[in-house]
């Protein structure tokens, strides 16, 4: 994994984080609606999803490690 790929992967992991958080504050307040639980998911699967389709292999850069 390159600098550049790590660098982008830690942004997406705190986009994220901060869908989590989000989410969480949203969920704590009562009386949700389908649509508002369902906007909630949304977002927080829009943030997984290019954490969730990383590539997390080592660079070919990088001597590897015994």
């Amino acid at each position: 994994m390159t600098r550049e790929e790590l660098d982008a992967l830690k942004d997406q992991i705190y986009v994220l984080h901060c869908a989590l958080a989000d989410a969480r504050n949203d969920l704590s307040k009562p009386r949700q609606t389908k649509d508002s639980i369902r906007e909630i998911l949304d977002w927080v699967m829009e943030a997984a999803e290019p954490v969730a389709s990383a590539s997390l292999h080592p660079s070919s850069q990088s001597p590897l490690r015994p």
